[in-house]
């Protein structure tokens, strides 16, 4: 090898590659629990919180365990979102984790700040205000796909204090009238769709379904579970770069036990920045 490529072509093994922190893209049915699934992460600490307009479900998570490490910031802006953004960026703040709740506004809030309508739409209308245009859905989409790719570029393991990056986004469902063939797809811009599929690491579905084990009113089990669709499935749009080890583990469905949880579950991933419980490492020092 000569001396002009030593360099260019060295680089680590497997094993020293550090892992990138989570990398989440949560969607459902409105009332499945995708908030309170997302809140999930802050059991690990200090966990910022975008709770925007459309959304407001942070009553879903008052009282449960870990909502006490949660700092809330409501943005009117997609400008706000983005000088948020920058903050986060700049790696000085104490935030082990950040969630976007959801990416269905940040697309709402992003064709507003294009059309520049700062009232309801209905006042822009009776005031002659025009339409979204063909460069306003195109500047809509590079701002639905750069929300993407930065957001989750802040869990990437090369930054200096990457953090867990969770995302939510109503569902869209629909049923062909030709073959029946039902399909869920996150509600985003179409063109904006393959980026916030491909680049988060696992798309989940959130979900509900009847307990077969409730006992009625006297009973201690709910008469509903919330429950977690994780995998590789194309009629629920989701995905798991599950560890080649771990293949075939994990079931399809999370919840139906006990409630579906990130930490616990990117802990048996193996995902970069999440703690060991106290008794592993115990066992690890002896």
């Amino acid at each position: 090898m000569s001396t002009s490529t030593a360099g260019i072509l060295e680089g680590a093994a497997l094993a020293d590659v550090p892992r990138d922190y989570g990398k989440w893209l949560i969607h459902g049915p409105q009332g499945s629990g995708k908030t309170t699934l997302a809140a999930t992460i802050a059991t690990l600490g200090p966990t910022f919180f975008i709770d925007l307009t459309g959304e407001h479900g942070v009553e879903s998570f008052d009282g449960a365990p870990g909502s006490q490490n949660i700092t809330i910031r409501r943005p009117s802006s997609i400008t706000e979102l983005d000088d948020i953004f920058w903050a986060l960026n700049s790696g000085d703040h104490p935030y082990r984790a950040v969630v976007i709740d959801s990416l269905t506004s940040v697309q709402k809030m992003a064709m507003r700040f294009m059309l520049g309508h700062d009232e309801t739409a209905v006042r822009e209308i009776r005031r002659g205000g025009a339409p979204a245009d063909q460069r306003t859905w195109g500047q809509t989409l590079d701002i639905m796909t750069d929300t993407a790719v930065f957001w989750y570029g802040l869990a990437s393991a090369s930054r200096e204090h990457p953090m867990h990056v969770i995302m939510t986004a109503q569902t869209k469902i629909t049923t062909s009238e030709d073959t029946g063939e039902t399909t869920r797809v996150p509600d985003v811009q179409k063109g904006s769709l393959s980026t916030v599929l491909a680049t988060p690491s696992y798309v989940v579905y959130t979900d509900f379904e009847m307990n077969p084990e409730y006992e009625g009113d006297e009973g201690t089990k709910p008469p509903v579970n919330h429950i977690l669709r994780f995998g590789n499935d194309t009629a629920y749009r989701i995905k798991a770069r599950v560890p080649f080890g771990a293949r075939g583990k994990l079931p399809s469905v999370i919840g139906r036990r006990q409630p579906a949880n990130l930490v616990t579950l990117s802990r048996v991933l193996g995902i970069g920045g999440i703690p060991q419980p106290a008794a592993s490492k115990a066992k690890e020092n002896a």
